[in-house]
């Protein structure tokens, strides 16, 4: 084995009777035309290549022990490259990669590494060898300025025997020195060494946050995943506990709303009329088209059905559906629309006057506009930014099912004469109450007694309709909520709710930095009082993680044009890590 890397040199393409397009991390998500009219099919994309191949070649911005390869299409020149998140196109990346594969018998001393082979992540190298012992598989990635990065890596070897994964931790743009050991057990370990220069973050953007982290021991561990940054394209942004980027989860024409990582896959939207799920490898498969429902702001996961917010195409009203997709069978079916729900409400509301800026592209009578959705024992939680009002609805997961209102809280006035008044929450004492509020989440609690649970949400705290008369709405909101878009305070809220006394009171209130609307709080790892807190205040740019009670452990300050949407944390053990 040579003692140090091989410099970085340039590797001479093979010739090619029609055009090799290089695919891999460096081609920039591809937009898709989603026109949202209606009749657009809907269901799983086909996962056969339909005559697209792919081939690998080797990447030409690196050099070291052994090479990586790229993925790259051969196609006519006249011909468009495939989009990513597509059937056919991850089909004929697939197929290339296991012909790779069983091109040569791959070993510890000589692996296969290959850039981004689905083209989902960007800079992920996936790493493949088959030997005969069971082992770990640990990396450090070295780049000027920033801290080492060293990680072992989740084995995804079907066997138990050898390696197969992704090493997620690339610096965007950087070059990299990488590091890798294979300890094979009860073995001496083997190790590999390369310089490696992945693509650029897309937009060009930073790859180093400002970070102001007291004791850097007191963060969990795992990767930050900032979506929705204004005017940076619709990747997802990943961050170490350091601030540096270490990759991205690439979309195309609307950012991820929500990442969910669960038994073994990432389950995430990918577009605005698109789910699909990942593999550790960066593999989209199924992915699946929602046809004329567009989807917007989050999505929940509950064993193999998808639950998402969404806009009808077509429909004078917009932002109040669920829409229900079956990760299995690819069936997408409707199964809320809260006109039927709140018929004498949306009634009331009219379409929001011209130049209204409330932190949506839907066009159209955003009359109640929902922003987040949970499922717990079969009751679906919904946040309704526009009403200020958090709600609980009974029946409500399956297309044939009539849903209904199991209780409300919010500023009841706006409710008054519509005939939902007594669905309220009695408050208990004098809550902060919510306006404007995101990512509600029901926390439980083995210590509470039956019939009661906490709920706890981003509260933005900014008080605003756009779909009402200013006298119906203007003296009736929260005291001390804010009618401006840049002044006021925002927080961590939660309530105890008492299902059984029929009322909810205040039980923790955390102030954090301002944002009229966008934003989230997310328990990291699970939705557990135990569990710390990511929260994002988007038009603040700043997102900042606190413990478990609320005490702020570090912040993280971001650049953007406007804001961003949310961020998540992750410690992806499991799926592309093993252990802290």
């Amino acid at each position: 084995m040579p003692q140090g890397p091989a410099p970085i040199h340039p590797v001479v393409p093979r010739p090619l009777s029609r055009r090799t397009l290089f695919v891999g991390a460096g081609a920039a998500a591809t937009t898709l035309a989603l026109a949202a009219c209606d009749g657009e099919p809907s269901g799983k994309q086909s996962a056969e290549p339909g005559g697209l191949t792919a081939s690998l070649s080797e990447y030409g911005k690196a050099g070291g022990d052994v090479p990586v390869w790229q993925m790259t299409y051969d196609i006519d020149e006249d011909e468009d490259s495939p989009e990513t998140y597509s059937g056919p196109a991850q089909a004929a990346r697939h197929a290339a990669l296991q012909d790779k594969r069983s091109a040569q018998d791959w070993t510890a001393g000589d692996p296969l590494l290959v850039l981004d082979p689905y083209g989902t992540t960007r800079s992920g190298l996936y790493v493949h060898f088959a030997v005969a012992d069971s082992g770990t598989l640990e990396f450090t990635i070295t780049a000027d300025a920033t801290a080492d990065y060293h990680r072992i890596a989740a084995n995804h070897a079907e066997d138990g025997t050898g390696f197969t994964g992704l090493l997620v931790g690339l610096v965007p743009g950087a070059r990299n020195h990488l590091r890798l050991t294979w300890t094979p057990t009860g073995g001496e370990p083997i190790t590999r060494e390369l310089d490696i220069q992945p693509p650029g973050a897309s937009s060009v953007y930073q790859t180093q946050l400002s970070v102001d982290v007291p004791d850097p021991e007191a963060l969990s561990p795992g990767l930050f995943a900032l979506t929705g940054v204004s005017s940076s394209g619709n990747a997802s942004f990943l961050f170490d506990n350091e601030g540096v980027g270490r990759g991205e989860l690439l979309s195309t024409d609307h950012p991820n709303h929500n990442i969910r990582v669960e038994n073994g896959r990432l389950v995430v939207t990918t577009g605005s009329q698109q789910v699909s799920v990942i593999d550790p490898f960066g593999h989209a498969d199924p992915i699946i088209d929602t046809g004329d429902q567009v989807i917007h702001h989050d999505l929940e996961v509950v064993g193999d059905l998808v639950y998402v917010p969404t806009s009808k195409s077509g429909a004078e009203c917009v932002e109040d559906r669920i829409t229900r997709i079956d990760l299995t069978t690819g069936d997408v079916a409707e199964v809320v629309n809260l006109q039927t729900v709140f018929p004498e409400y949306e009634k009331l509301a009219h379409a929001r006057e011209e130049g209204f800026a409330g932190g949506t592209d839907a066009t159209g009578k955003d009359w109640i506009h929902i922003n987040s959705v949970q499922i717990v024992d079969e009751i679906m939680y919904l946040s309704a930014r526009e009403t200020s009002t958090v709600f609980a609805l009974d029946d409500a997961l399956e297309p044939d099912s009539t849903p209904s209102v199991r209780w409300m809280i919010g500023a009841q006035e706006i409710w008054e004469g519509t005939g939902y008044e007594d669905l309220f929450l009695a408050p208990d004492g004098s809550p902060t109450g919510n306006a404007g509020q995101h990512s509600v989440a029901r926390l439980d609690d083995d210590a509470l007694p039956a019939g009661q649970y906490y709920v706890e949400m981003f509260n933005n705290n900014h008080w605003f309709l756009g779909t009402r008369d200013d006298e119906v709405w203007q003296d009736v909101g929260p005291e001390g909520a804010s009618p401006d878009d840049f002044e006021g305070v925002s927080q961590i809220l939660r309530y105890l709710v008492d299902e059984n006394a029929g009322t909810f009171r205040e039980d923790q209130r955390v102030d954090v930095a301002y944002s009229s609307v966008v934003s989230n709080v997310q328990r990291i790892g699970d939705d557990s009082l135990e569990s710390p807190m990511v929260v994002n205040s988007g038009k603040a740019n700043v997102f900042a993680e606190h413990a478990s009670d609320g005490q702020l452990v570090g912040t993280f300050r971001y650049g953007s044009s406007n804001m961003a949407y949310r961020v998540y944390k992750d410690a992806f053990d499991g799926f592309w890590f093993t252990g802290a």
